[in-house]
């Protein structure tokens, strides 16, 4: 079974003394004395990556003192998978026990390790045979290393090229324009993909949320955290403290993502304390969930239909949530390739102002592309 490659967490952890109302109280446990917790009732489950360079011991003390919130879900701490490389028996490791995990209802949730291993929680879904969404956090779009623009073996560039392709739609958010080259942002444009630079949505990280509304996997490099916040030596620009845990709640509330993971974490008091916060906002947004997707006949939503000389273009608002959707610009997307949900877009409310004054919304267009 492939959650036999986890090791227990440290027993000093569980026999501390926190209060019923902390995580580390609720939180079920991989333990030495009872071993691997039931996941039949657990609904998100974390793990560690340790390295000999890194143990994850300081960050579960962070998360384990904070406090629950009027949560009503199980879940679970399994413990670590020690490695002492990032080589392919690794990234099969990972691979293995998150396509478990998914299996059986619950989100794995990964902690360390290098964003690399995002390819990893990527063909998890290979057993699943299912099309999936991803949204990286990150800075940079790692096609390349610090040799060549472009690698082959760069994560990136087998997400998008290595059979068996998975890959419906990719979304960057936080990309910096002075560590990104004018070719990187030509390729994911010709692939109809998505970039949000991190100046366009600091003020307004609404603005993400459709990304990640449909997103199936969250890859969240913790380099995109301004180096100040996190205590650590990195870049000097970056998302702050309260905007990554935004982000990080904005994953959890999405009813799509089924798998996330936080890489390349400083070994700081800091970039500690930060992650346990994500953590707690991760598992603050999953309490909020909403299973929506609007339907002709259901009563809970608003259809409006926009004309546009010669098209028209349909918007679905939730009289429960006001949250929007769209028709895509083509056929394909209508039933993609086993993804679900199929068929609309989540836009925001913004998209149907700009329609009603005559503007064709950018993610309607990016799908009529990508139909053509």
């Amino acid at each position: 079974m492939p959650l036999n490659y986890l090791d227990p967490i440290e027993a000093g952890l569980a026999l501390e003394d926190y209060k019923p109302q902390q995580i580390g109280f609720q939180i079920n446990k991989h333990l030495y004395s009872t071993g691997l917790p039931s996941l039949k009732e657990v609904k998100i489950a974390l793990f560690c990556i340790e390295t000999p360079e890194q143990s994850f011991e300081d960050f579960r003390k962070q998360l384990y003192a904070l406090f629950l919130g009027n949560w009503n879900m199980e879940i679970a701490d399994l413990g670590n998978l020690k490695i002492s490389d990032f080589d392919e028996e690794a990234y099969k490791k990972i691979q293995e026990i998150s396509a478990e995990l998914i299996k059986q209802g619950v989100i794995p949730l990964l902690i360390g390790g290098v964003q690399e291993l995002t390819y990893a929680m990527y063909r998890a879904f290979d057993s699943l045979e299912q099309m999936v969404n991803m949204v990286s956090v990150d800075a940079k779009f790692d096609f390349g290393n610090n040799e060549e623009l472009f690698i082959e073996d760069s994560y990136m560039s087998k997400l998008i090229s290595e059979p068996p392709v998975n890959l419906l739609d990719f979304t960057n958010i936080g990309y910096q324009s002075y560590y990104v080259a004018q070719e990187e942002l030509d390729l994911l444009e010709k692939m109809c993909f998505e970039a949000h630079r991190l100046g366009n949505i600091t003020g307004d990280l609404r603005i993400i949320e459709p990304a990640m509304r449909d997103a199936d996997i969250v890859s969240i490099d913790m380099t995109s955290v301004q180096a100040r916040d996190i205590g650590s030596i990195g870049y000097v620009n970056g998302f702050n403290s309260r905007e990554i845990c935004t982000i990080t709640r904005y994953a959890g509330i999405s009813s799509n993502v089924q798998i996330a993971g936080i890489f390349n974490i400083p070994s700081t008091n800091l970039a500690y304390q930060l992650l346990a916060q994500m953590v707690w906002y991760f598992y603050e947004g999953f309490n909020f969930r909403i299973k929506e997707l609007p339907v002709i006949t259901d009563e809970n939503y608003t259809k409006y239909i926009v004309p546009i000389d010669d098209i028209q273009i349909e918007f679905f608002r939730s009289t429960q949530t006001e949250r929007w959707w769209m028709k895509p610009g083509g056929d394909k997307y209508s039933s993609p390739q086993n993804h679900v949900p199929s068929g609309l877009i989540p836009c925001l409310h913004q998209d149907y102002e700009e329609a009603t004054k005559g503007i064709i919304p950018e993610r309607w267009w990016r799908s009529y592309r990508k139909s053509i």
